[in-house]
Formats: C-alpha cells, sequence, structure tokens
C-alpha cells in the first residue's frame, strides 16, 4: 500500500472515531468502511465497526466484525 492510501485510510478511521464519540454513528460507519476499502485487514478499524455497531443496537453485526477483527489480530 502506497503512503498517500495509507495515509486516507488513517484519516477515516479517525473520522469515523471523531464521529462515534459525537454520537454520529451512521458517519463514523460510513468512514470505517471507507477505511476498510482501502484496506479491508485493518483489524483496528473493524473493531471501532464493531463497536459502533453495538452502540446502534446492532448486536449480531458488531459480533461480526469483532471477530473478524480479532482473526485478523491473530493472523487467522
Amino acid at each position: 500500500m502506497e503512503l498517500v492510501e495509507l495515509k486516507k485510510e488513517r484519516e477515516f478511521v479517525e473520522t469515523g472515531n471523531l464521529r462515534d464519540n459525537e454520537g454520529q454513528f451512521g458517519e463514523a460507519i460510513a468512514a470505517y468502511d471507507s477505511a476498510l476499502m482501502i484496506d479491508p485487514t485493518d483489524a483496528d478499524a473493524l473493531f471501532a465497526k464493531g463497536i459502533t455497531l453495538k452502540k446502534m443496537g446492532r448486536p449480531t453485526d458488531a459480533a461480526n466484525c469483532a471477530d473478524m477483527a480479532i482473526g485478523l489480530y491473530c493472523g487467522r
């Protein structure tokens, strides 16, 4: 991945974190999804998306994101 793409991906994750903290959960999910389009193996973005999904009352989707993130963290 090129440095420019990596920087953009990180910006999307940071935006997602900010939106989540502001309670703008839909915007947070959109930002995490944009980050994951650039790097689908970003376990941090997946985990953060799962946390936001849980806050949105979507526990199954949240658990799926957490499972994928754990798999990436553990190298599965």
